[in-house]
């Protein structure tokens, strides 16, 4: 397909997305979160090669930025609250050393390019989310109209894998393409959504259709999820609802952190042995489950998990170069290569920055954008987490109540996963890491609201959006 073909079948959608802008901004981002899932990349439809984008999210999040900074600069329509939360100065500091760092970059194209999809994946699926997730409803709207493209998704890639056999590793690795690059992304989509799809299940008041539609999302996740062999997806849902569970016991704050100190410890005093434990595993990627599972451990014969480790060890080694800028946004993956050692490398290295990027959220904005930019990311994904505790422990503890914990489980699933892969420049997990924040941050301000209102003998809550 060329691309005027391309544009002349795009030119009714996006005039039906402008006439939707200007009636429901509300409608035009649960329409947009339905086709994230669904949306392909510019080089898959066009065959170029040239400036890729996700069609057709990507374009509607760009009108959404634009219009988030009309309210921003000129009706100044953002509660204040909302601008002065911290977790908004965070992210906003951390847009602006995007910027800074793009300027300083090794190859600014690349790194302004990174910067424009940074800017309307948080304008539309954080600022402009939290503004509407003041109310109950589009809380759950936001990761139902997600779901239900993901559904669709899940459904295409059952069938792929069934038509080529369930035990069909290799072929399920790709089954979910065109629509997620590889099956990694793709279990890290479902491990997110698993745990608030299951709260809002139970919740009180949904129809009998509803609870239908809701169990059968949850049945066809939970088999894209585990035939999907993503083990770092299996590892981070392992992880997440451990601690989900802590969560829910809702111990005393104190134990709380005094407990998170104490695994943290124990786990950096223990480093050593685990890695020596890992080093001696020699399970191999499996059609069996749980020994796939344990392969996940194996850093001695498994090219996938020692390729990872290459592209760590490059990332350090590419930050003690550039320790304060880095080499600037998106750029890891073409300037590790000469970072790579021979004895290091794998049967699936390159050096044609064609193979994707540092396999590690943390340390790839560690590489490609200094201290200060991996600060920054860590201190967002920490307040993320704290403003769920923070949410939890003033709220109810019932089934509504539960919602709260489930998007913290949820988060926390791809805290754990960005330590093994990197998917945030993508709208497929962006749309899910910043949704899931702006919720948290607008029950934060609602809670918080509700809590200083109460002490003052106030008993109504204003609205976030008022």
């Amino acid at each position: 397909m060329t691309g005027s073909e391309l544009l002349i079948l795009l030119f009714p959608a996006a005039l039906a997305i402008l006439l939707l802008a200007l009636f429901s901004l509300e409608h035009l981002l649960l329409l947009t979160l339905f086709l994230t899932p669904l949306s392909l990349q510019l080089s898959y439809l066009t065959g170029s090669t040239g400036i890729d984008l996700s069609i057709p999210t990507e374009p509607v999040l760009a009108l959404l930025l634009m219009i988030t900074l009309f309210k921003l600069l000129v009706t100044r329509e953002f509660p204040s609250r909302l601008l002065r939360h911290p977790m908004t100065i965070l992210i906003g500091l951390y847009l602006v050393w995007t910027l800074v760092t793009s300027l300083t970059s090794t190859m600014p194209g690349v790194s302004f390019k990174t910067l424009a999809y940074r800017l309307w994946f948080t304008a539309g699926f954080y600022l402009m989310a939290a503004q509407l997730a003041s109310g109950e409803r589009f809380r759950r709207r936001y990761v139902t109209a997600y779901s239900a493209g993901l559904a669709i998704v899940v459904i295409y890639f059952l069938i792929r894998v069934q038509g080529a056999g369930f035990l069909n590793q290799q072929f399920a690795h790709s089954a979910c393409y065109p629509f997620y690059r590889d099956h990694t992304s793709f279990g890290a989509s479902m491990a997110f959504l698993l745990p608030p799809l299951t709260v809002i299940m139970f919740r009180k008041g949904n129809g009998l259709m509803a609870k239908v539609l809701l169990f059968t999302f949850l049945l066809l996740f939970a088999a894209g999820f585990i035939l999907s062999y993503s083990r770092a997806a299996w590892v981070s849902l392992i992880a997440a609802a451990l601690a989900g569970i802590i969560l829910w016991v809702r111990m005393p704050v104190r134990v709380l952190w005094l407990t998170a100190a104490g695994f943290i410890l124990a786990l950096v005093l223990s480093a050593g042995l685990i890695w020596q434990r890992m080093d001696s595993t020699t399970e191999d990627s499996s059609a069996d489950l749980s020994q796939h599972l344990r392969s996940a451990a194996n850093i001695s014969t498994d090219q996938s998990n020692l390729e990872r480790i290459n592209r760590w060890k490059c990332a350090l080694r590419m930050f003690t170069v550039k320790p304060v800028v880095g080499w600037g946004p998106g750029t890891y993956q073409f300037s590790y290569a000469p970072f790579q050692k021979a004895s290091e490398r794998t049967v699936i290295s390159t050096d044609f920055g064609d193979a994707g990027n540092a396999h590690s959220e943390y340390l790839g904005v560690l590489s490609e954008s200094g201290l200060p930019g991996a600060l920054l990311f860590l201190l967002i994904t920490v307040m993320a987490v704290i403003t769920g505790i923070r949410v939890w422990y003033r709220g109810r503890r019932g089934r509504e109540g539960l919602f709260v914990p489930a998007l913290l489980t949820g988060l926390i699933t791809y805290a754990v996963h960005g330590l093994m892969n990197s998917f945030l420049d993508s709208d497929k997990i962006a749309a899910l890491w910043w949704g899931f924040i702006a919720i948290l941050v607008a029950m934060d301000l609602e809670t918080g609201r509700s809590s200083e209102e109460d002490q003052g003998g106030i008993t109504k809550a204003t609205p976030l959006q008022g």
